[in-house]
């Protein structure tokens, strides 16, 4: 098999591996979310409510997810000559805006609770439910991250976050939890301003991330890819370095000057040697490397 069959091959087991790992989420966030909204419209508790939303738009997110990979792993066609990855970007920002939506939502309802008022009720089953909730929930973080580390996976790690902000708020819920049950249930309004901040938080964070990729930032240092040419036998000088995408998925353009005096097919083979050491050393999938004599020389076309 060839060097590049075999990296197909290894890409497509890792995509459906991350499909596998976004589908059990997508289960414990139903299961979760349900719970919370339950429990939370049955005792009035206005930060499990928003804590159930957020957890609801964990499935949603799990389900962008999936479409991002499902087209993304498509392979390049006439149409999409870099491939489709860059759908698999657009998912994790498609997580990013439903991050942000569901602030505006936690805001809405903090807003007509300070407004109409109303007393939450600190039930034991809303306790339980907190409570598994937030197991279900850590496991799930630690495990999704995990994984979208072993991976490389943008899309896992992205999801992590933002499961990783459930956490944080159902802890917030629980902390609101005892001071009704102590007496003080207008802490269950900073409850949800604290959500709130959460998830705001969360949403800037992929959302910053997502753009640097959408703008094509590059992925390696220019420094860094012009040593990896340089130390290939033959290359005199490198310039108008480029890259952009993921480490392990990302493009490389390059020029590299040779001795003006080689011909057509050494200088192509040492072109094909620099690119062959950007793919090993850096993770690049695509590198186009163009050869050109000395200044002084005409190019090599």
């Amino acid at each position: 098999m060839s060097g590049e069959g075999a990296r197909s091959d290894v890409q497509a087991e890792r995509d459906v591996q991350v499909r596998r790992v976004l589908q059990g989420v997508l289960v414990c966030n139903l299961i979760v979310g349900v719970a919370k909204l339950i429990v939370g419209w049955a005792t009035g508790m206005i930060s499990m409510v928003a804590d159930g939303f957020h957890s609801i738009t964990d499935s949603a997110s799990n389900v962008v997810g999936l479409v991002g990979i499902a087209v993304g792993t498509r392979p390049p066609d006439s149409d999409h000559p870099y491939g489709h990855r860059k759908f698999e970007t657009l998912a994790t920002l498609a997580i990013g805006g439903l991050l942000a939506i569901t602030a505006l939502e936690v805001l809405r309802s903090l807003w007509q609770r300070l407004r109409e008022g109303g007393t939450p009720e600190a039930t034991r089953l809303g306790f339980a439910v907190v409570l598994v909730t937030l197991a279900i929930n850590l496991v799930v973080t630690l495990y999704e991250r995990r994984r979208g580390v072993s991976l490389g996976s943008d899309l896992l790690l992205a999801d992590a976050a933002h499961t990783r902000s459930d956490v944080l708020t159902s802890l917030a819920v629980l902390a609101s939890l005892i001071a009704t049950r102590l007496g003080y249930p207008q802490l269950d309004v900073v409850a949800a301003l604290v959500i709130t901040g959460f998830i705001g938080w969360a949403a800037y964070s992929i959302l910053r991330e997502s753009g640097v990729l959408l703008a094509d930032t590059a992925v390696v240092p220019a420094s860094r890819i012009a040593d990896v040419a340089l130390a290939v036998e033959g290359v005199e000088s490198v310039h108008k370095i480029r890259s952009r995408g993921r480490p392990e998925t990302g493009h490389a353009d390059l020029h590299v000057q040779v001795r003006g005096d080689l011909r057509i097919d050494e200088a192509h083979a040492i072109g094909h040697r620099v690119a062959a050491a950007l793919r090993s050393e850096l993770g690049f999938r695509d590198v186009l490397v163009h050869v050109e004599p000395p200044v002084g020389h005409e190019e090599i076309q």
